[in-house]
C-alpha cells in the first residue's frame, strides 16, 4: 500500500494556555497507519490536544472550519468518503450525503463517525432543505393505506400527491388542513421541531443546518413552510438546541442556517450559532447576515465546481470584516478536495490561513 501523507494542524496544548493565542504548527504524519490508526499514548496525546484546541472556539473564541461532505462510504483504502481522513482542524461537518439513524447506519459508518466525533473532536449536523412541514421526520408506513387504495382505484399521480399531503399533515397534528389557520398550523410546527431536535439526541449528531432555499431549492413545498412560519419554527427548535437553548452557555448542539439568510430577520440572530453564506465565486464575500454579528458568519466556496483549482477559498479565508472577524470560512462538497495533492490541499490552507488573519486582528490594539 502506498503511504499517503497529509499535513494536520496541531496547537501545543502548553503554549496555547501560557499565551492565550492558537500558534498553529505543521506537523507531517502518515495518511494511512499514522494517528488515525494508532492506539498508543502517543497518539492519545496527541488527540487530547486536538480536542482541548477544538474547545477554544466555543463561544466564538476563534473562527471555525466548516464544510459540506458528501458520498460518506467510509470503506476501502480510498479514504475521500471517510470523515476520519478529514482534516483534523476541521471544525464542524454538515452531512449533505444525509444523517443516518441508528437503526440505519452501516457499522462502518458509525465507527468513522464515532472517530470524528470522539477522537477529532469535529461536530457533525444534520442537513435538510427545510420546504414542508414534516420534511425528513414523517414515517413512510403512514402511505401505506392510501397507496393501497391509489392501487386499487387507479388515482393519477396528482391526486395521490394531494392525499399523501392531507395524510402528513394530518400526522403532525395539522388537521384543520386550512392554511389561515395559524393556531393549528403552529401546534404542528412545534411538534415537528421537536422530532427535527429528538433525533439528534437520539441518534448522537451534534446540530441541524436548516437549508433555507425557497427562491431556488424548493420543488416540494405545500405552503406549510414560508417567510413567516420558518420563523417560527426556528424558534420552536430554539427552546431545544441553539443559543437560546443553553443560556447559561455549558455547551449545546448547533443550530445553522445556509442558503437566501438575508430573508430572515435579524430577530432570529439569538437562536442561530452560525449564518453560513454561500459565497460562491465570491473573491469579496459580504459578511452581512441577519443581526450583523461577523463572528457568526461562514463563508463558503464551492468546490463542486472549484477542488481543482481552489476557487477563492485562500483569498475568503483572508477576507475579514471592517467591524471584527468573521466566524469562520469552508466549502461545499469539500471531500473533493482530498483528490488533490497533498490531499484536502485548499482547506488545510485555508483554515490556516483563517487563523493567522484572525491572530492578526486579535494582536492589533483595539480603540
Amino acid at each position: 500500500m502506498k503511504a499517503l501523507k497529509k499535513l494536520l494542524y496541531i496547537i501545543p496544548l502548553a503554549g496555547m494556555m501560557a499565551t492565550s493565542c492558537v500558534d498553529v504548527e505543521n506537523i507531517e504524519v502518515e495518511h494511512i497507519g499514522g494517528y488515525n490508526t494508532m492506539e498508543n499514548g502517543k497518539s492519545e496525546a496527541y488527540y487530547a490536544n486536538l480536542r482541548a484546541w477544538k474547545k477554544t472556539a466555543n463561544n466564538y473564541g476563534r473562527p471555525v472550519s466548516f464544510g459540506w461532505f458528501s458520498g460518506w462510504a467510509p470503506s476501502g483504502v480510498m479514504r475521500k468518503g471517510y470523515l476520519s481522513s478529514v482534516p483534523d482542524s476541521m471544525d464542524i461537518i454538515s452531512m449533505w450525503s444525509g444523517a443516518p439513524d441508528r437503526f440505519s447506519i452501516t457499522e462502518a459508518q458509525k465507527k468513522d463517525k464515532e472517530f470524528a466525533q470522539k477522537v477529532k473532536g469535529i461536530k457533525l449536523l444534520e442537513v435538510s432543505l427545510l420546504s414542508h412541514l414534516g420534511k425528513g421526520r414523517t414515517p413512510v408506513s403512514i402511505y401505506a393505506e392510501i397507496e393501497k387504495k391509489a392501487k386499487e382505484e387507479g388515482w393519477s399521480d396528482s391526486k395521490l400527491n394531494e392525499e399523501r399531503k392531507h395524510v402528513r399533515w394530518d400526522f403532525w397534528g395539522f388537521t384543520s388542513r386550512d392554511l389561515k389557520n395559524q393556531e393549528n398550523l403552529q401546534a404542528a410546527l412545534s411538534n415537528f421541531a421537536k422530532a427535527l431536535c429528538d433525533f439528534l439526541v437520539v441518534n448522537d449528531w451534534d446540530g441541524f443546518d436548516i437549508d433555507w432555499e425557497p427562491g431556488a431549492g424548493f420543488n416540494d413545498s405545500d405552503g406549510t413552510l414560508n417567510s413567516q412560519t420558518i420563523v417560527f419554527l426556528i424558534k420552536e427548535m430554539g427552546k431545544y438546541i441553539g443559543p437560546k437553548s443553553d443560556p447559561e452557555g455549558k455547551g449545546h448542539k448547533l443550530l445553522c442556517i445556509d442558503g437566501e439568510i438575508s430573508y430572515l430577520p435579524a430577530e432570529l440572530n439569538d437562536y442561530v450559532d452560525f449564518w453560513i453564506k454561500q459565497t460562491y465565486g465570491r473573491p469579496n464575500p459580504s459578511f452581512s447576515a441577519p443581526g450583523n454579528k461577523p463572528e457568526k458568519v461562514i463563508i463558503t466556496e464551492n468546490f463542486e465546481s472549484y477542488a481543482t483549482n481552489g476557487g477563492y477559498l485562500l483569498r475568503q479565508a483572508a477576507c475579514m470584516p471592517t467591524d471584527g472577524y468573521k466566524g469562520g470560512v469552508g466549502a461545499y462538497r469539500f471531500e473533493n478536495d482530498y483528490e488533490n495533492a497533498p490531499d484536502y490541499k485548499w482547506l488545510r490552507q485555508a483554515i490556516q490561513i483563517n487563523q493567522q488573519v484572525f491572530n492578526e486582528w486579535k494582536a492589533k490594539p483595539k480603540e
